[in-house]
């Protein structure tokens, strides 16, 4: 009776072993998906980021295009007239 009874308290002290390893688990799963989701909007807006970026770039290299252009035709005007 008493070996029956030492081992109810031992499976009764595994099971809540388990409930609060089980607890623990979902709150650290929570907590994962918070993260995941503050990642996710994170990479959403360094993308924004990266395309306005990207067109900003692509403008400035087109008005260095032709300022480049302007001052070579300068330059070949200047020194066709001398």
């Amino acid at each position: 009776m008493q070996r029956m009874l030492d081992r109810l308290a031992q499976a009764a002290d595994q099971q809540s072993q388990l409930q609060a390893m089980v607890g623990r688990l979902l709150r650290e799963n929570e907590e994962l998906r918070d993260e995941l989701a503050n990642l996710r909007t994170r990479v959403t807006r360094l993308t924004d980021q990266r395309a306005e970026t990207a067109q900003a770039l692509r403008g400035l290299a087109a008005y260095v295009t032709v300022v480049n252009d302007q001052v070579l035709r300068q330059s070949r005007e200047g020194t066709s007239s001398e």
